[in-house]
C-alpha cells in the first residue's frame, strides 16, 4: 500500500495527458493557421478558440489539483530538481497565459468577431481598450516557441527518470499500465499520441477544398449591378468547350418578323446560383446545389411573361461544413422553420442591354422587393441566362444575435447565377 501513496491521484494523470494532448494538438494547429485556404480560415480560427479556452479551464483545474491533493515527492539532485520545478511552472504559466492573451487579442480587435465554443456557447469579450492588444499578439507569438521548449524539456526530463528506472513516468500512468514491462511500451504509445496530436493540429483543416468560384468574378456586396457588363453566358454541363459559340447580341426583331409568344423554359442541369460575402476581410464564396425555376418569358411580351425560383436553402455549401450547419441554424436561414427560398417576379422590363425583374424574395419567414438584372441570348428553342443581383441580409433577418454587426459581415450579399434553358 505504500507504493499507491507515490502515485499521483487518478484526476492528475487524467488532465496530465488530456492537456498534453490538446496542448500538442493547439500547437500544431496554431503554426498551421497563416497556411490554410481562405474557406477554412473561419471555422479554424473558431476551433482554435475553442479548444484554447478549454486548456484554460483544464489547466485552471490541474493547478488546483496540484495545489490541494498530495502528490509524489520531487526526485533527484537539487540542481534538476530545481530545473524540473522551473519547467513544471513555465508550463503552467505558458497553459494559463496562452488563452488569456488569446482572448484579449479577439477581444481588442479594431473588428470585433464573435466567437461560439465549438458553435455552441457564446464566450463574450473581456472589457479592455484597444491598447491592449498589440502585447496580446506579442506575447501570443512567442508563448508558442516557449511552449514548444518547455514541452521538449518535460520530455527529456521525464525519459531521464524512465532510463534511470526511479519509476517516475509510472506513477502518472493509468495503474494498468505502470507495471513493468509493460511501462515501456505505454510511454512509447504515449509519445506517438502526442506526435499524433500535434500532427492532426497541423493538418485538421488542409484537407477541406475550396468552393469553385466562378469563372465570372461576383460584384462585390453593396455595388449597384452594371447591366450592360453583366457577365456572359457560360456554356452548359454538357458543351464541349471547343464547340461553345461566341457570345453574340441577340438581334432585335424587325417589323416583319413574327412576335415571339410567351413560352415555357425548362432550366437545363449544370446551373449555378452562388453568393460571395465577407467575414473579417476574408471573402466566402458560397452556391446553392439544388434550385428549380418556373420560367414563362418573351422578350416581344413582357408583360405577360413571369418568373419564379425555388431554393433549397438546406443545399447551401460555402467549402466548411461546420460553417454550412451555421448558415442553416436559425441565427441565419433556420431552415427547420423556413427550408426554401423562394423570388418570383411578374414585371419584367427591358434595361440597357439586358433586363430588370422587379420581384420578391422571400426568405427566412420575410418577403421584401428585389430587382434582378439578367441578360439573355435566345436561339431558337434554347436560351442562356446570366445574371445578378444583391439581397440585404440584415432585412430578411439572416444573421441574427452576434451576427447582425454588418462590420463583420456586410449586409449587402451579392448573388450571381447562370443556367441554360429549352423551350418545352
Amino acid at each position: 500500500m505504500a507504493g499507491l501513496k507515490q502515485r499521483y491521484s487518478g484526476i492528475a494523470i487524467l488532465l496530465h495527458w488530456a492537456l498534453a494532448l490538446l496542448l500538442l494538438f493547439q500547437l500544431g494547429l496554431g503554426w498551421s493557421l497563416e497556411d490554410l485556404p481562405h474557406s477554412t480560415l473561419f471555422i479554424a480560427f473558431q476551433f482554435h478558440k475553442s479548444v484554447g479556452i478549454l486548456i484554460l479551464v483544464l489547466s485552471l483545474a490541474r493547478l488546483l489539483v496540484r495545489l490541494f491533493v498530495s502528490r509524489p515527492p520531487a526526485e533527484g539532485v537539487p540542481a534538476l530538481k530545481l530545473l524540473a520545478s522551473v519547467v513544471h511552472w513555465g508550463l503552467y504559466g505558458v497553459m494559463i497565459l496562452g488563452p488569456i492573451t488569446g482572448w484579449i487579442i479577439v477581444s481588442t480587435a479594431r473588428v470585433k468577431l464573435p466567437t461560439l465554443l465549438f458553435g455552441t456557447i457564446p464566450l463574450p469579450h473581456l472589457p479592455l481598450g484597444q491598447a491592449w492588444n498589440e502585447p496580446a499578439e506579442t506575447i501570443h507569438g512567442l508563448i508558442g516557441w516557449l511552449l514548444a521548449g518547455l514541452v521538449v524539456l518535460h520530455i527529456a526530463g521525464a525519459l531521464r527518470h524512465h532510463l534511470l528506472r526511479d519509476d517516475l513516468i509510472g506513477r502518472m500512468m493509468p495503474a494498468a499500465l505502470s507495471r513493468r514491462p509493460a511501462l515501456s511500451i505505454a510511454v512509447v504509445v504515449a509519445l506517438a499520441a502526442c506526435a499524433g496530436a500535434f500532427f492532426a493540429g497541423s493538418w485538421r483543416y488542409k484537407g477541406h477544398a475550396e468552393v469553385p468560384t466562378p469563372s465570372q468574378p461576383l460584384p462585390t456586396p453593396g455595388s449597384t449591378p452594371n447591366l450592360a457588363t453583366a457577365p456572359a453566358p457560360a456554356p452548359t454541363a454538357s458543351a464541349s468547350p471547343a464547340a461553345t459559340p461566341e457570345p453574340t447580341p441577340t438581334p432585335s426583331p424587325s417589323a416583319s418578323d413574327a412576335a415571339m409568344p410567351v413560352r415555357s423554359w425548362k432550366v437545363a442541369p449544370g446551373g449555378t446560383l452562388g453568393f460571395r460575402t465577407v467575414y473579417s476581410g476574408e471573402t466566402i464564396n458560397g452556391r446553392f446545389t439544388r434550385w428549380t425555376g418556373d420560367i414563362q418569358f418573351s422578350p416581344d411580351d413582357l408583360a405577360h411573361s413571369k418568373i419564379a425560383v425555388d431554393i433549397d436553402l438546406a443545399s447551401v455549401s460555402s467549402g466548411d461544413s461546420e460553417r454550412d450547419d451555421t448558415l442553416k441554424g436559425d441565427d441565419f436561414f433556420g431552415v427547420a422553420a423556413h427550408p426554401k427560398a423562394r423570388f418570383t417576379a411578374s414585371r419584367i422590363r427591358k434595361q440597357g442591354s439586358g433586363y430588370v425583374a422587379d420581384g420578391m424574395l422571400a426568405l427566412a419567414g420575410a418577403s421584401r422587393p428585389m430587382p434582378v438584372a439578367f441578360t439573355l441570348k435566345i436561339d431558337g428553342d434554347h436560351a442562356q441566362a446570366s445574371g445578378t443581383a444583391t439581397v440585404k441580409r440584415l432585412s430578411f433577418g439572416v444573421g441574427k444575435g452576434q451576427w447582425s454587426d454588418a462590420s463583420t459581415i456586410p449586409d449587402a450579399v451579392a448573388v450571381t447565377f447562370r443556367f441554360s434553358a429549352d423551350a418545352k
